[in-house]
C-alpha cells in the first residue's frame, strides 16, 4: 500500500494558508481523493474558505500530486501532475505532506543529469 497524504489550502482573513496534513489510509488514488475531499470539506470551519484540496504520494522518487478546487456545489475535475522531490520540498504545504508520509527533504539524492562525460566518453540517458 502506497501512503497518501492530503492537505487543504484555504483563505483566512484574505491570506492563503493550510492546516497540518493528514495521512490517507487508502489502497488506491481514487479512494484517497474521495476520502480527502470529504474530510477537508467537513473540517474547515468558521470564516475559512476552502480553495483547494491536494493529495500527494511518492512513487519512484517522484511526487505525484492530485489537486481539486474545494468549492461546494461545483464539481471540478482532479488535476494530476508530478514534481521531483527537491522542487516539491520548496512549497511549504507539499513539504509538510512529504514529512507526513516520511520523506526527508535533506536525504533527497541529486537529480541525474541527461548527459555525462567521464574520461572523454559521453553517456546519454534515454528518456
Amino acid at each position: 500500500m502506497t501512503p497518501f497524504a492530503s492537505v487543504a489550502l484555504f483563505k483566512r482573513a484574505g491570506k492563503l494558508t493550510f492546516k497540518p496534513p493528514r495521512k490517507e489510509r487508502s489502497d488506491t488514488a481514487t479512494q484517497a481523493r474521495k476520502s480527502a475531499i470529504r474530510f477537508w470539506r467537513g473540517n474547515i470551519g468558521g470564516d475559512d474558505v476552502l480553495t483547494r484540496v491536494i493529495v500527494v504520494r511518492e512513487f519512484g522518487g517522484v511526487l505525484e500530486i492530485s489537486e481539486r478546487g474545494g468549492a461546494v456545489g461545483a464539481e471540478r475535475p482532479w488535476t494530476e501532475y508530478s514534481l521531483d522531490l527537491a522542487t516539491a520540498s520548496q512549497a511549504p504545504h507539499l513539504a509538510a505532506c512529504m514529512k507526513e508520509i516520511g520523506i526527508d527533504a535533506v536525504d533527497i539524492p541529486p537529480p541525474v543529469p541527461d548527459v555525462l562525460v567521464i574520461n572523454g566518453f559521453t553517456y546519454r540517458r534515454e528518456i
